[in-house]
């Protein structure tokens, strides 16, 4: 699946395409950020060791797992990835991960990176995806229910973010 650019609610265009190892650095640079809000992801830093990075990125090999990144103006500002389930029980499932930067969440890069990514796991035969949100990331959970995801089930206190119990909440959607 090639590139592909969308228009932002703001104007702005973006480009989504398969992530390559010149994209290290900078998907360094986006996780790290995004990490280090705290309040939307569960990693908060993947440290700054490219070589290890450009290693992560050759384990998508875009048959069975892929990872897609979004670029405006140049900037990578989001990543999405799905990995597939283990098989051969749950090898019809892909599980589905996505980060985006501060000042481009709102304005329909969340929509588009899902969508490729559903498009790109209809396309191998998934059955299911699936996906995990703390369940103070409002926002993400209203995303994923408009893209048909729906909530099966909720483990409670996973997580302990800012001195808070949060809920690990587990969203999927059949892919029909």
């Amino acid at each position: 699946m090639g590139a592909r650019t969308v228009r932002l609610k703001d104007g702005r265009l973006a480009t989504i395409r398969p992530a390559t190892e010149a994209d290290a650095a900078s998907l360094q640079e986006n996780i790290n950020a995004i990490g280090a809000e705290i309040d939307f992801i569960l990693t908060e830093g993947v440290g700054n060791d490219v070589e290890h990075e450009k290693e992560w990125i050759r384990q998508f090999d875009g048959m069975s797992s892929v990872l897609f990144v979004a670029v405006v103006d140049g900037r990578l500002v989001g990543q999405a990835d799905v990995h597939p389930g283990r098989p051969p029980k749950e090898s019809h499932v892909g599980t589905l991960g996505i980060a985006i930067a501060n000042g481009y969440r709102s304005v329909g890069l969340g929509p588009a990176l899902m969508e490729q990514c559903l498009e790109w796991m209809r396309d191998r035969q998934f059955k299911k995806a699936s996906l995990q949100v703390f369940s103070t990331n409002a926002r993400a959970i209203a995303l994923y229910k408009n893209l048909g995801f729906e909530i099966e089930g909720i483990r409670p206190r996973q997580y302990r973010i800012r001195d808070a119990w949060v809920d690990d909440v587990l969203m999927g959607r059949w892919l029909g």
